[in-house]
């Protein structure tokens, strides 16, 4: 074993140490004992053992017959990752088709740096002289779009809990939600429905429909199908309809994806 693996960072010594016991443990297809990866990470036996009880008990790790191997939650997470760095190009086809289908411009969208915004990250554009104007890299708020409704709805409570009570929600337009309580509401229809619907939260004469992007790993962001209102109303339903189908059709590749890599 490689002794140089011994912890000399200033970060903190048992998040170092278990990163440290994961990457010997992905070297060593047939595991390794504790003695090992004492030795191989410069930590005593008993540190080491309190580390592998945890790794254990959340199934990170495996433990028979003195030999520790890693365990399903680790080769879940390590495809997840992988699947995360195929997107968003694996779902081009599929948005793509989105918009062909619908003559519409299609988008996908995931969450900004800062957890205030979400970013567009993927575009296939409307070939129709009335459509909707948004370029990879523009940033939007979560509050008041059918994008940004849709990630808050799926993400982890607490993040939410913090972000509306952080937010200063401004009226985009007459038709903005502001209140708390209002936002609050909308996020639970579209858990419940499926997909996000917005008119003219941010842009007058905007309607959005976004539906979520599921990996192994959990959400990773939305379809966004962004349509003049006076067409969605001609073709509602049909628009709900493709935009949820093609926010399936992603998180199924996504998945395919990861079962691929972790065979």
């Amino acid at each position: 074993m490689n002794e140089k693996r011994a912890i000399q960072h200033a970060t903190p010594r048992s998040a170092d140490r278990l990163l440290a016991i994961l990457e010997m443990l992905a070297e060593e297809e047939r595991g390794c004992t504790l003695a090992a990866l004492s030795k191989g990470i410069g930590t005593p036996k008993s540190s080491v053992l309190n580390l592998m009880r945890a790794l254990s008990q959340g199934g990170y790790v495996d433990h028979a017959d003195g030999i520790y191997r890693l365990g399903g939650r680790a080769f879940s997470l390590a495809s997840a990752i992988v699947a995360r760095r195929r997107f968003p190009e694996a779902a081009l086809p599929i948005l793509r088709r989105l918009a062909e289908t619908t003559s519409e411009t299609a988008m996908i969208c995931e969450m900004a740096p800062g957890g205030d915004e979400f970013v567009y990250i993927a575009k296939a554009e409307s070939t129709q002289a009335l459509r909707f104007a948004a370029t990879v890299g523009d940033r939007r708020p979560l509050y008041a779009t059918a994008g940004g409704l849709v990630l808050l709805a799926y993400l982890p409570k607490r993040f939410v809990d913090d972000y509306l009570s952080r937010t200063t929600f401004r009226k985009l337009t007459p038709y903005t939600k502001t209140d708390r309580a209002d936002i609050e509401a909308l996020l639970q229809e579209v858990r419940e429905r499926g997909y996000a619907l917005t008119t003219a939260g941010s842009t007058l004469g905007l309607t959005g429909i976004a539906a979520p992007i599921f990996g192994s790993g959990g959400l990773v962001g939305g379809v966004v199908l962004g349509i003049p209102t006076e067409r969605y109303q001609l073709h509602s339903q049909q628009l709900i309809d493709e935009t949820v189908a093609a926010a399936r059709d992603i998180s199924q590749v996504l998945g395919q994806i990861s079962q691929t890599q972790s065979v």
